[in-house]
């Protein structure tokens, strides 16, 4: 009711809503941002939103574009390239119905809508080129750099074994079955992430996990810098040994700078702690 202007009473009308809700329309007014106005604005009590439809705005002559991230509301006097039209919808009681069974495009070259291909042709063309990708493969067809191919659209789940054997780069380590370690506090893992494009309550942008080994519980500490992560894994490392009163044996890390220096290697020394780091490139 707020942005309504000029406002009237209306009795008569009602809205629909989905399921068995409606609402009476109870009065009109006139809608206006500075750039554009609308007349004749309908207000019912029992929308919580506003909404504007498509053809109001065609109807004030302006013309509207679609698009993944927007829409947008273009001058009156702006007049779309023949050559950029793909397909017509034509309006009809205020609204726009496009007709899929028969032919509507406008362009002089034909546009082909991809069918979605069954997994035994998906993986019968993904052999016959050459083991290509199916991004590349609906990127070809889409495009028709190759003859040949069927116009269709490929998918298939990511099961094709010469794929994964030729094309990864490392064999495959042996996965851990039993765990060596019987002692809470004996080996903690610990990883910073970070800086995170949206920042915590405290304005933080850095993350600190540590990961007990034994129990996989796990402590987060938001950081606001990467030099803070010496002084919160010695506080942390003091207040679980006085309050589970067990001694930390060991901790591993990659070799971050943020782990590997001399603050956090006086401290290792000093409380009989084992530092391990991770091989480079191999953490496994």
């Amino acid at each position: 009711m707020a942005l309504l202007q000029d406002i009237k009473p209306f009795r008569g009308g009602y809205v629909a809503f989905a399921g068995e809700k409606g609402g009476s329309i109870t009065c009109q007014g006139v809608v206006s941002n500075g750039c554009v106005s609308f007349d004749n604005v309908n207000f019912c009590k029992q929308l919580k939103h506003n909404l504007l439809s498509v053809s109001q705005m065609c109807n004030k002559e302006y013309s509207v574009m679609f698009d993944k991230s927007e829409c947008l509301i273009l001058k009156p006097d702006f007049e779309v390239p023949k050559d950029w039209i793909l397909m017509r919808a034509p309006r009809t009681n205020d609204t726009y119905q496009i007709d899929m069974s028969v032919a509507t495009t406008t362009s002089s070259a034909a546009t082909c809508l991809l069918t979605k291909a069954t997994e035994l042709d998906s993986i019968l063309w993904h052999r016959k080129l050459g083991h290509i990708s199916y991004r590349k493969m609906n990127h070809l067809v889409l495009n028709g750099l190759v003859t040949g191919v069927p116009k269709l659209r490929f998918t298939v789940a990511d099961d094709c074994m010469p794929c994964k054997r030729c094309k990864q780069q490392r064999k495959s380590h042996k996965p851990k079955l039993q765990n060596s370690i019987d002692t809470p506090l004996e080996l903690l893992h610990m990883d910073l992430f970070g800086p995170i494009s949206i920042r915590s309550i405290g304005g933080k942008s850095f993350c600190l996990v540590v990961t007990d080994d034994f129990s996989r519980f796990s402590w987060v500490h938001f950081l606001g810098t990467k030099d803070e992560t010496a002084d919160i894994l010695q506080y942390l490392i003091l207040s679980l040994e006085s309050l589970c009163k067990l001694k930390v044996r060991r901790i591993r890390s990659d070799n971050g700078t943020e782990f590997k220096n001399n603050l956090m290697e006086l401290f290792c020394l000093k409380k009989g702690i084992c530092h391990e780091f991770s091989a480079p490139y191999t953490p496994q």
